[in-house]
Order: C-alpha cells, then structure tokens, then sequence
C-alpha cells in the first residue's frame, strides 16, 4: 500500500472555509456581471489542464478577490523586484509573471481573462485609479500574445473548449469598453505619469483597442529593436533587428509617415496609424516619434521594395 497522506489540521480547514467564503463574498459584489460571462469556477477541474508558465493559476486569481488583509503570506516569483509589497499585490504580479513570462501565450490566460474584467470592475466601482492601471497593463499583456504566431487571435487554432471562449471573447470585448472609458476619464491624470511607463502602458491600451500583432512587436522589440525580412527577396535586415533605434544611420531606410493633425479622441482606435500617433503625442510618450517610423515606409537595402515598417515585422511572425 502507499504512504496515506496525512489528513489536513482542523485549523488549515477553517482558514480554507474562510478564504472560499471571502472570495464568493467579493465575486458576489459583481454577480451581475459573473452571470453575463460564466468565468470558469474555481472547482472545475479545467484549471489543471489549462494553466500559466507556471502551473495552475486557480489560487492567484481567487485570492484576488479576497480582501488584501486575509490573503496568506505569498513568495515573489520576481525575485529581483525589491519593492516592499504586501501578499495581495505580489500574488497579482506572480499571475502577471506565470500568464506573461517571456511574452508568451499560456491557455490560463483563456480561463483568467474573465475574472481580471470582474476585477477590474470591483476597481472601477472604487474609483481605484492605480489597480485600474495595473489590471488594463496585464490584460494588455495577454492580448499582446493571444496572435497567430502562437495559434491565437481571431485566425489561430485555440485548442480550448468552445465555453471557455465564449467567455473570454466577450470579457475582451467589455474590457475594450472599460479601458476606453478609463482613458477618456483619466487621460488628465495619466499624462502626469513618468513618460517612460507611459511608452509601455499606451503599448497594451494597443494591443486591447487596436492591433495586438503591432503591440506585440514594440513590445518584443522594447521600442528599439526592429526585426524585419522582405517579403519580395527574402532579405533579412540584422542591422534593423541588433541596432534598430539605437542607430540613428538605420533610420536612412524609413521614409516616416506625418503625424497625425487630429486628437486621438476624433479618431477611432481601426485607424491604428493616425490613433496611436495622436495618442502617445497626447499621453507625452517617451519615443512618441518612433511611431511615424513604425507606420513610414521601409526601403529593403537588398532589391529596394517597399512596404509599411510595422505591417512587415508583422509579416515576420506568419
């Protein structure tokens, strides 16, 4: 016969009862919502089969709706990040690390996406400006990666049940409402935030607003680094990958688009170009005039064709 594991201690029991109880408490406050996106359960047994980087992210999501002072003591999986955090706030970046490590698609994100739209919600609701932020940078994140290139995006093969996608396309789709209200609402106060997080947080409201394909790879490339192959000879720029923005002599290839003369607001998000161009201007993006370089055209030093910078990096990734 095996070992017989030890039963659990009367008091590991009560501390289980009570954090189950205080999760349903806190999913109960949007219970309207819940209803109208049928997330997942915490007792499925879907979680196991589809999980983060990490394993499953069942725990990390249900604490989230735990008030913070009940949460159990929680490890960093940042190991670098020094910042004095409470368990709450480091079990919300240990999800953000398992559904993002290396920019990658995890299927968890299918099963979490609807529970970070309720929670984001339960914020809005509290007027909660810094977790609004937080929860619209992590679900940017996954939408960054949710593309063909990883069987993703409205043409991949998303090998999970047709449910699960129900409710995680129509939590993307309020969450596209929601990040739009939170931006006209907050675009005051977030044009007071440091230009260089500004750069990163205005990529995911791309990639949920726009095109994740293109946010995916200002992402990857930090900005800077600009992978491209020629779809007419197959050349393939290294210099554009390795120097890209560093280099002020590779920016001789692009012919850079005008910027747009119109305010981000009078321009719907389906006009990426002139969208995300008049929005980092607004927002005072760090970089905010690489994007004329994204969106300009591109000279291939090989055979001389041309082509839209951004839409070939995409190109790269098919």
């Amino acid at each position: 016969m095996g070992k017989r594991e030890q039963a659990p201690s009367e008091e590991a029991f009560r501390q289980s009862e009570m954090w189950k109880a205080q999760i349903e408490k806190g999913l109960q406050e949007v219970q309207t919502l819940r209803d109208r996106l049928k997330p997942v359960p915490f007792d499925s047994g879907l979680w196991e089969k589809y999980t983060g980087a990490y394993g499953e992210v069942r725990e990390d999501v249900a604490f989230l709706f735990c008030p913070a002072e009940l949460v159990p003591e929680t490890k960093k999986m940042r190991r670098l990040d020094r910042e004095e955090k409470g368990s709450y706030e480091i079990i919300f970046d240990n999800l953000s690390e398992s559904l993002t490590h290396q920019l990658s698609l995890y299927d968890g994100s299918y099963l979490a996406m609807p529970y970070l739209v309720l929670l984001l919600e339960k914020k809005r609701r509290n007027q909660d400006y810094e977790w609004e932020k937080k929860i619209i940078s992590l679900a940017g994140d996954i939408l960054s990666t949710d593309i063909p290139c990883y069987g993703g995006g409205s043409e991949g093969e998303r090998q999970v049940p047709e449910e699960i996608m129900e409710s995680y396309d129509q939590s993307v789709a309020l969450l596209q409402e929601m990040t739009d209200a939170f931006l006209r609402q907050n675009m005051k106060r977030l044009k007071e935030e440091d230009p260089a997080w500004l750069q990163y947080f205005s990529t995911d409201l791309l990639a949920i607003l726009s095109d994740r394909e293109a946010a995916f790879q200002m992402l990857m490339g930090q900005w800077e680094q600009c992978p491209v192959s020629c779809p007419e000879c197959g050349y393939y720029d290294e210099d554009m990958e390795a120097d890209g923005f560093y280099d002020k002599g590779q920016l001789k290839k692009i012919e850079p688009v005008v910027p747009s003369e119109k305010n981000w607001d009078q321009i719907s998000p389906k006009d990426t170009r002139h969208w995300f161009d008049s929005l980092v201007r607004e927002l005072g993006v760090e970089d905010a005039w690489k994007v004329s370089y994204y969106y300009g055209t591109y000279t291939c030093p090989d055979c001389g064709s041309k082509g839209i910078l951004i839409e070939w990096m995409k190109a790269m990734d098919e």
